[in-house]
């Protein structure tokens, strides 16, 4: 008796129509035998979104994907017709890297969702699934976006202060189990509320965006910047006090060399800095931030543009 699958592809090369109708829905679904040959491909009509596998129908995955994605890919086939359910998976595929068929689509790195169905009886005498394939790419950029807005300072593109404190809690645990050394850095510009005054609000804007970019470029990667609220600035960093103030008063000068041009005046800036350490009584980020916002306040009272740490 020949099984509904095979039946329908018999009728899709027989019927005109039929054969019309399924080549073009806009995604493709594939039918792929155990061993990894594309027994069919039907669909994949959107080309701002797929090249054209129908031309891979007969050829074997292992021969037109590189080795270790059709490795990847051939593992979740296997896995579907072991357990007998449907299986969904996310992928990224270098379409470039796909031989054998031309370069019509969307080209590069693009996001893929893949559905992969058990048949219920072998096509070809080989059992076989059946895979939805959707290009997500789009959806992937967006989340992505939606993502960074999360933890993203919208002026300044640094960190927020949510995700500061986030990663603060996760990173502070980290360094407690292997006895790494962490450091804060609370910084504010100096007489912030005076530039503001004389020069405008989009003045002290530039400015914090000037501040957010020397940090940028003055820090590594590895060390958290996020903008705390207003002209206040503090950095997350794996290193030991003395290592950290030397950073700091490097930053600092930094900063007082800095001429900023903003409409036709020529600004120059200073900061304030406060620095505090883990210890081992700290369980969580609140004691160190107090202490790094103390040292702070004694380096305003001070007389500003200097470096303070406790």
């Amino acid at each position: 008796m020949q099984a509904p699958e095979e039946h329908i592809l018999e009728r899709k090369g027989q019927d005109p129509l039929l054969s019309s109708l399924l080549d073009m829905i806009p995604d493709p679904f594939i039918v792929i035998s155990e061993d990894g040959t594309y027994l069919e491909v039907i669909g994949a009509a959107e080309r701002t979104l797929y090249d054209e596998p129908a031309l891979l129908k007969g050829q074997n995955i292992y021969d037109f994907m590189e080795k270790e994605f059709a490795q990847f890919f051939m593992d979740q086939v296997r896995f579907v017709l072991s357990n007998k359910q449907l299986h969904s998976f996310e992928y990224q595929l270098e379409t470039n890297t796909v031989q054998g068929i031309p370069k019509n689509g969307p080209g590069g790195k693009q996001w893929f969702e893949a559905r992969l169905y058990p048949l219920q009886e072998p096509i070809q005498g080989k059992r076989a699934v059946i895979a939805l394939i959707i290009n997500i790419t789009e959806r992937k950029s967006f989340q992505s976006q939606l993502h960074k807005l999360s933890y993203q300072d919208p002026l300044t593109k640094v960190a927020n202060r949510r995700y500061f404190f986030e990663q603060l809690e996760d990173r502070l645990k980290k360094c407690k189990n292997t006895e790494r050394h962490m450091s804060v850095i609370i910084m504010d510009v100096d007489h912030f509320k005076r530039i503001n005054d004389q020069y405008g609000h989009l003045a002290g804007d530039h400015m914090l965006k000037m501040l957010a970019q020397l940090a940028t470029e003055h820090f590594t990667s590895d060390e958290l910047i996020a903008r705390f609220g207003g002209d206040e600035f503090v950095i997350l960093l794996c290193s030991a006090l003395n290592e950290t103030v030397e950073k700091a008063e490097s930053f600092r000068l930094a900063v007082k060399s800095q001429r900023i041009k903003f409409d036709n005046y020529e600004l120059t800036m200073t900061v304030s800095i406060g620095i505090s350490e883990l210890t081992t009584l700290d369980n969580d980020g609140t004691n160190i931030i107090t202490r790094a916002d103390k040292a702070l306040y004694r380096a305003k009272q001070q007389g500003r543009n200097r470096v303070q740490w406790g």
